[in-house]
């Protein structure tokens, strides 16, 4: 996803590993300069785990991998109670752990635990990147399975497409780009409206991205905020904002935090 027609940082040209963006070679300085990419990039297993680290953060050139999506083959599958482990292969490179926290013990209702989903299933992964023990991994806060295998091709599309923003934007020395056709797939920056979502859907989705707090939004401040608009109507929105991969919740199933924000 992208921020004011095109990722707040600034990229550098050419690919120097599968699937991943150009090593960086700057230095320490030129890391803290460095803006991260505000809201979901799309990458590749070889670019996260190829990406130089800096303390806890992970660099793809000069873009900071925060919020990311992959799309890959499940190979690999390891439950236990409170997490889902797994093996994600998009044959850029060595296949990627992915980890999903959940809350499936026995005190659960069996309708209520997360299933894991299957080997040899397409699905695409929202999370943030983290390295424990030295290895590479991504704490998924979604998981969808891959239902059209165009997305498979699109998503590389996506990974390619914002190589290409970012180094124009670096070539044109900062300034903004024009907007494309590809940049409304995922929002219209200029009025803050989300592209594909109803009047409500968006109402909701402005007032949680707006929380910058640990926990997120309650559903109870959103309806205040939205005044007349009945709450069932929130809680459908915010269902299909989850659904969708715009929101997810934080503490409970009544906090939700943007995946932009």
């Amino acid at each position: 996803m992208w921020n004011q027609g095109g990722y707040q940082d600034q990229g550098q040209g050419g690919f120097s590993s599968p699937g991943g963006f150009g090593t960086p070679q700057g230095t320490q300085g030129d890391r803290k300069s460095r803006n991260r990419a505000q809201n979901i990039l799309p990458c590749t297993t070889a670019e996260i785990l190829s990406a130089n680290q800096n303390d806890d953060k992970f660099y793809s050139g000069e873009i900071e991998l925060s919020q990311i999506t992959i799309v890959g083959l499940i190979i690999a599958v390891k439950e236990s109670p409170t997490r889902i482990d797994y093996e994600v292969d998009d044959m850029t490179g060595p296949p990627l752990e992915v980890k999903q926290f959940v809350d499936n013990d026995e005190s659960v209702p069996e309708t209520e635990r997360i299933a894991a989903l299957r080997e040899n299933t397409y699905v695409r992964v929202y999370g943030t990147v983290r390295s424990f023990g030295g290895k590479r991994n991504v704490t998924a806060f979604k998981m969808v399975p891959v239902m059209d295998m165009n997305e498979v091709t699109y998503h590389m599309l996506e990974v390619t497409h914002s190589h290409l923003a970012l180094s124009k934007q670096s070539m044109s020395s900062g300034a903004p780009m024009n907007k494309t056709a590809a940049d409304d797939i995922y929002s219209n920056q200029d009025s803050g409206m989300v592209s594909g979502l109803n009047q409500v859907q968006n109402q909701v989705h402005s007032i949680i991205q707006s929380n910058m707090s640990d926990e997120g939004a309650s559903i109870e401040n959103v309806c205040k905020q939205l005044g007349g608009v009945p709450e069932r109507s929130v809680r459908e929105a915010v269902e299909f904002l989850s659904s969708e991969g715009h929101i997810y919740s934080t503490i409970d199933e009544d906090h939700y935090k943007a995946t932009d924000s």
